[in-house]
């Protein structure tokens, strides 16, 4: 089993040079005018063929422009199609909750102050809905795809000028326009050095350099030519290793050189290539471990491969009051601890198939404690990092469907091995991924349901304690939290089961819920409230 395609990133400091400014900021502003473009009509050849004699560039630059701004566009174009499946999602939620208010205060003769208040909400809801077939209208009626190249805040920092620090206009005009280039970015091309504008070669060591053909309408001010050396050193991603096999093999390098305005200006090398296909070397034979991702915590179990948990654990994060940047730090870190376990015990690691977009979309029809968790959860974050580290280092990951596995878990596992309910929902994630059996108890499934799939017993618990709001703590000994609903069925007649309230009425009466003797063939049986 091998890994498809796996592209790796290098990235190094690079000492800053006042052409990096002239390219970047003229770079930047042929990009933005290729997408208008775009938006205009012009496909990605037409932009690419014009655009040489109109901004006096070589192929290789139009290229790299016109696929850039293609990239974009597709982008803008995937992002409106979201937007407007989520306007629709919160339409439809917000449409469904105000019917249901309406029709239960509506039934109300006198109502207290809490349905007063309830009233008025009705009418914000309203208000809201109507304001969202307007977003949504203007948004389906509209062709044109809008972006802002500076980022938003800053653009509207202009109208606010003292409040932004800004002494006047023209100051702010200085980092509006600073903002907005500081970068350029050339596609690599299968060739010596792996590019056509921006080639790269291995000088000696850890020193490497990129030697830029700058665009003909720098040329007569510039020269031809610019050589940015740096340095790429090896570690444990094999940086130096990689990048030295993308020149020999004559990989493709695609090339970006930019400005960080949050690291004091310092300017960066980002090379993007391809490696080795990494073979795939953990087996189910020394089991897999299961990854639970809840909102502040991931709890992990290693299975063995007869299905018994050997180690547990938890790595717990805290979201709340950090940027984007180390959010994404600390995912990495977590992803680096999983991924070592799996690589000392060679085994694959399995996750839920999770997507929480629909969710996130209507969660304010929903309570303040469950919208917390949904905005708090990063699990496409999660998921991209570790993908991204299992092919790196030739770890299997297995996306399981996430079904039941929290009941599965808590009724099955965490009472039997003393595990909270994360880690017997991991314990269940990895057992499911190695295909091993998921029935629930006998006394919890139906006599009609054992020759059905395991999912409909699983379906019915689930809806059982649901409904019954049982808490979770108290399924560490649910037989005695679910005796109350015990009753006696005769496998020899079919359907000849008790009613839970005869059940009750019998016991009232003194008479034990036990095994009639008469019957050999009869069994006591958790009846979940379902005729």
């Amino acid at each position: 089993m091998y890994c498809k395609g796996l592209r790796v990133g290098i990235e190094a400091k690079i000492e800053y040079n006042p052409i990096f400014n002239v390219l970047g900021d003229k770079y930047e502003s042929i990009r933005r005018t290729g997408l208008n473009d775009m938006e205009r009509g012009m496909s990605e050849n037409q932009i690419e063929k014009s655009y040489q004699a109109r901004f006096n560039l070589q192929w290789a630059w139009a290229d790299s422009i016109a696929t850039e701004v293609k990239q974009t566009y597709s982008q803008l174009t995937t992002a409106k199609k979201l937007n407007i499946a989520r306007i629709k999602e919160q339409i439809n939620k917000k449409t469904a909750s105000a019917k249901n208010l309406f029709k239960s205060l509506s039934k109300v003769k006198t109502p207290s102050i809490k349905q007063q208040n309830q009233a008025l909400g009705l009418k914000s809801k309203v208000i809201k809905i109507k304001s969202l077939k307007d977003d949504l209208k203007q948004l389906q009626s509209t062709d044109r795809l809008h972006i802002c190249f500076g980022s938003k805040k800053l653009f509207n920092a202009q109208y606010h000028l003292e409040e932004n620090g800004y002494a006047n206009h023209e100051e702010w005009l200085v980092d509006w326009r600073k903002k907005r280039g500081g970068r350029f970015y050339c596609v690599g091309k299968s060739t010596s050095g792996g590019g056509t504008m921006i080639k790269i070669f291995h000088v000696a060591g850890d020193d490497f350099k990129a030697i830029v053909t700058l665009p003909r309408f720098m040329s007569s001010q510039y020269g031809k030519f610019l050589e940015i050396p740096f340095q790429v050193t090896e570690c444990r991603r094999r940086r130096k290793s990689s990048l030295l096999y993308a020149l020999q093999q004559q990989k493709p390098i695609t090339v970006q050189v930019f400005r960080r305005e949050h690291k004091k200006d310092q300017w960066y090398i980002h090379l993007t290539t391809y490696v080795q296909e990494i073979p795939v070397t953990t087996s189910f034979d020394n089991g897999c471990i299961g990854v639970d991702f809840n909102r502040d915590s991931v709890e992990w179990a290693y299975v063995l491969a007869d299905g018994n948990i050997k180690k547990k654990g938890k790595l717990s994060f805290f979201w709340k009051g950090f940027s984007q940047r180390q959010r994404q730090a600390m995912m990495r870190n977590l992803v680096v601890k999983l991924t070592d376990m799996a690589m000392d015990y060679q085994c694959p690691i399995a996750i839920e198939s999770l997507d929480f977009s629909q969710k996130k979309a209507s969660q304010s029809e929903a309570s303040k404690v469950y919208n917390t968790m949904l905005s708090n959860l990063s699990t496409a974050m999660f998921r991209e990092a570790l993908i991204s580290r299992c092919k790196r280092f030739g770890i299997g990951l297995h996306f399981i469907n996430p079904a039941f596995t929290s009941v599965v878990g808590m009724i099955k596992f965490m009472p039997r091995y003393g595990l909270n309910s994360g880690t017997a929902a991991a314990m269940t994630i990895a057992r499911r991924a190695m295909g091993m059996s998921e029935r629930a108890p006998k006394c919890l499934v139906r006599p009609e349901d054992q020759a059905r799939h395991p999912w409909t017993s699983w379906n019915r618990i689930a809806r059982f304690l649901k409904s019954n709001k049982i808490r979770r703590s108290q399924l560490f000994d649910w037989t005695k939290t679910l005796g109350k609903f015990l009753v006696i069925s005769d496998s020899n007649e079919t359907g000849s089961t008790l009613s839970p309230a005869s059940s009750q009425s019998n016991r009232k009466k003194g008479k034990s819920p036990s095994p009639n003797p008469k019957h050999s063939a009869t069994y006591v049986q958790l009846c979940l409230g379902f005729k």
